[in-house]
């Protein structure tokens, strides 16, 4: 009795195994890896699809007008171009300006200076005039060839001085007097004294700087010193042709 008990759970746990209560299987369908990709390829392109209708459609969405809005920068664009334009035009309308008004500073400098030079030639035609009146009007004319109203000036450059006289002829004057004009400068440089001559000996022999007059002749000239010179004193040489013999002279301190 024992026994057939025994055998039929044993019987029971191998029916539960192999039969209609056994362990439930799952059957899956195959399909072809083609099938797959088309499935894979339709779900993007719904998927693309979606997202360029959200794009395309936004202004409709988010209240935004994409032809408006392409319209404002091509409006934004040719406006940034007239500016540029204008822009462009007023810089070469400055320089120009600014061109012309170095040109007229640089004119008004040169009338300036031509200006003072008119008024100081002016000013030594006076001292003549009023010289030649007075010797004129009391007829006593010096004998022989004379220099008068000699000035030296610093000129407007650097270490160049600037000379003017008037020479004068008394006497029988016979004749016109031919002759140059020599300015001996003594300069110190240092301690050390030293004498320049304009023109110097060899210059003066060669062409050119003639005076030639009967009564009286305005003679004026310019010379430059070495840098860092100082001019100490001149004098004035007048000599007759074609000697060179020196006829008058006259110094000046500084």
């Amino acid at each position: 009795m024992l026994s057939e008990m025994k055998l039929r759970g044993a019987w029971r746990k191998i029916r539960s195994k192999i039969g209609i209560r056994s362990e439930k299987v799952a059957i899956k369908r195959h399909s072809p890896w083609y099938m797959k990709f088309a499935g894979y390829g339709l779900m993007m392109g719904v998927a693309g699809a979606v997202a360029w209708y959200l794009v395309d459609n936004s202004y409709k969405i988010t209240g935004f007008n994409r032809e408006e809005a392409t319209a404002q920068i091509a409006k934004l664009t040719s406006e940034n171009e007239r500016i540029k334009r204008e822009f462009d035009l007023t810089k070469t309308l400055l320089n120009e300006r600014e061109g012309q008004l170095k040109v007229e500073q640089s004119a008004q400098s040169e009338l300036a200076k031509n200006l003072g030079q008119i008024q100081d030639e002016n000013s030594g035609l006076k001292e003549d005039l009023a010289f030649l009146r007075n010797i004129m009007s009391s007829g006593n004319v010096p004998e022989g060839l004379n220099i008068a109203n000699l000035k030296i000036e610093a000129d407007a450059l650097p270490n160049e001085f600037r000379f003017r006289m008037l020479l004068t002829q008394g006497g029988q004057r016979k004749q016109d007097f031919k002759g140059k004009v020599q300015v001996i400068a003594r300069i110190q440089m240092g301690t050390q004294q030293t004498a320049l001559s304009f023109p110097s000996d060899a210059e003066i022999r060669g062409p050119g700087g003639e005076i030639d007059f009967r009564y009286y002749q305005k003679v004026d000239g310019r010379f430059k010193i070495p840098q860092g010179a100082q001019l100490k004193s001149i004098q004035v040489r007048v000599l007759a042709l074609p000697g060179y013999e020196v006829r008058s002279q006259k110094s000046v301190n500084l």
